[in-house]
């Protein structure tokens, strides 16, 4: 697919990639860190407005919808004891965790740092992502994997509205997504579930699943 086409199915996947470039960092921010009373306002405002048609997608929002306006004064509290629980392994001392770590799912060992990490480092590298090192936190955690799935969702939307080729960019979010996102995030999804205490992590979890999946289904029609 290059930008030299103009049929309405280009104008609908760029459409796809400008909305992505936008979304992926909101999926980065609420995976990243505890979430602030701005943002749990905003979330609540956004409203989550997916049909309830049945779907994985449906379920996920409905969900989201569901908790976010029946929260209570203390959601904040609330919402960060949850996630340390899950992802900060709060009071774990033994056996499986759900940190967000894409090494502690795809490594032997079941620990963070590993192959996994050093192989999305390249990966970012090799298309222009820096991740500040004084961030101190492993590469291969999701918020990251995520942010760079807006970096190539922008450069995607980029190259179909100014004439470069963007199969190459496509092929490459393609592989990312299979190699590395849908590698470990359906594991994460389980543990998340049995660790939440409340519903909306899990939710989010599966409504990342769901979009990248989505993404993944739009790459595939415009490559073919």
């Amino acid at each position: 697919m290059t930008a030299s086409d103009s049929s309405p199915a280009v104008e609908e996947t760029r459409a796809f990639f400008e909305n992505a470039a936008v979304f992926y960092p909101l999926l980065s921010s609420i995976f990243y860190l505890e979430l602030t009373e701005e943002q749990i306002d905003g979330l609540a405002e956004s409203g989550f407005a997916f049909p309830d048609d049945g779907s994985a997608m449906g379920d996920a929002c409905a969900r989201l919808r569901r908790y976010l306006a029946r929260r209570g004064a203390t959601a904040r509290q609330d919402l960060a004891v949850d996630y340390a629980r899950i992802f900060l392994a709060a009071g774990v001392y033994e056996g499986e965790t759900a940190v967000p770590y894409e090494s502690v799912y795809t490594s032997p060992e079941g620990i963070m740092m590993q192959d996994s990490r050093d192989e999305v480092v390249r990966v970012y590298r090799r298309n222009g992502l820096v991740i500040p090192l004084d961030l101190q936190v492993p590469e291969d955690h999701l918020a990251f994997e995520l942010e760079f799935m807006a970096h190539l969702s922008k450069r995607i939307e980029a190259a179909l509205g100014t004439g470069e080729d963007a199969r190459s960019l496509m092929e490459e979010q393609r592989q990312f997504i299979d190699e590395h996102l849908l590698n470990w995030v359906p594991a994460l999804q389980k543990r998340v579930e049995s660790f939440a205490k409340l519903p909306f992590y899990p939710a989010m979890v599966a409504l990342t699943l769901c979009y990248v999946r989505e993404n993944r289904a739009v790459l595939e029609e415009a490559l073919s």
